[in-house]
């Protein structure tokens, strides 16, 4: 098991347990230091002092495991407007904003609008040309509109 991997086991559960989903960790290393970068999100959102406190729970948990021998930062933040919606509960948490959405065929047009409703399988927008119902296994991703 990769290092990277093996930080995800030990520090997810202690993030669900806080009401977070762990979205993504990139690891880096620069000379005899890591810098473990770890991005968050919530149906609530996610504030600077969710970002602290759970930046002070994975360091509990990484000492606890002796995971690092050398020194170490940890970086917590939301992913970003930028991020791609890939996952239904990307979109849920997405409604009501502008979408452009892309789809895994190239010879499917993206489509732009208004996220009105997501589930398990189907996304629902609001376009120009009325409502649409689109399948979430054809979507590549969506992207918000700022």
């Amino acid at each position: 098991m990769s290092l990277k991997n093996k930080i995800v086991e030990l520090i997810k559960p202690s993030i669900e347990e806080d009401g977070f989903d762990l979205v993504e960790l990139k690891l880096s290393r620069y000379r005899k230091s890591n810098t473990l970068r770890v991005f968050i999100d919530s149906d609530n959102g996610v504030r600077l002092d969710d970002c602290a406190r759970i930046s002070r729970v994975i360091d509990v948990v990484l000492e606890d495991n002796n995971i690092f021998r050398s020194g170490y930062t940890i970086e917590v933040s939301s992913p970003g407007l930028d991020r791609p919606l890939q996952t239904s509960k990307d979109f849920r948490r997405r409604i009501g904003e502008q979408v452009q959405i892309l789809f895994d065929r190239a010879d499917l047009t993206p489509v732009e609008g208004k996220l009105t409703g997501a589930d398990d399988l189907c996304i629902e927008l609001l376009t120009e040309r009325g409502a649409k119902k689109i399948e979430l296994a054809g979507v590549k991703m969506g992207k918000i509109i700022l």
